[in-house]
């Protein structure tokens, strides 16, 4: 091979590995078992979609460097609606793994809309938050 060659063949190779995409998710932790949601609820506290009818429901972001490093996990978030409709309150309960999701879960919570509830506000709801695979889902 001619030795002028070897240049443009190596900057060829290095602006192809260059395009490869970085949006691929690759697990590197395994998706821990889904809880038993109502185990962490009492009897009278509200269930995800049991009571609340979502009006304006956007799913968190998979936060960047949980994504960038195949981590997966889930979250429950506990959350006050008020008689609008509005979230008054939502903070993580339980979090797996610790310190990865809650932020995300949290941001995104703050933000939902649901059907005024019939008995004046919920209180108290579970929600569940799936990250895994790189996709973020609502568990039942």
């Amino acid at each position: 091979m001619s030795r002028h060659l070897i240049p443009p063949l190596l900057l060829a190779a290095t602006m192809v590995s260059g395009c490869a995409s970085s949006d691929v998710f690759n697990a590197r932790s395994v998706y821990p078992p889904d809880p038993y949601v109502k185990g962490y609820a009492d009897p009278q506290d509200c269930i995800g979609g049991e009571q609340l009818a979502a009006v304006s429901l956007d799913l968190p972001d998979y936060p960047g460097r949980a994504f960038r490093t195949g981590r997966q996990g889930w979250t429950i978030v506990r959350l006050d609606v008020g008689a609008d409709g509005r979230v008054a309150r939502a903070d993580v309960e339980r979090a797996v793994p610790d310190g990865v999701f809650e932020r995300a879960s949290e941001r995104a919570a703050h933000q939902w809309v649901f059907e005024p509830p019939a008995g004046g506000e919920l209180t108290n709801c579970r929600v569940l938050i799936r990250y895994r695979l790189g996709q973020v889902s609502l568990g039942g």
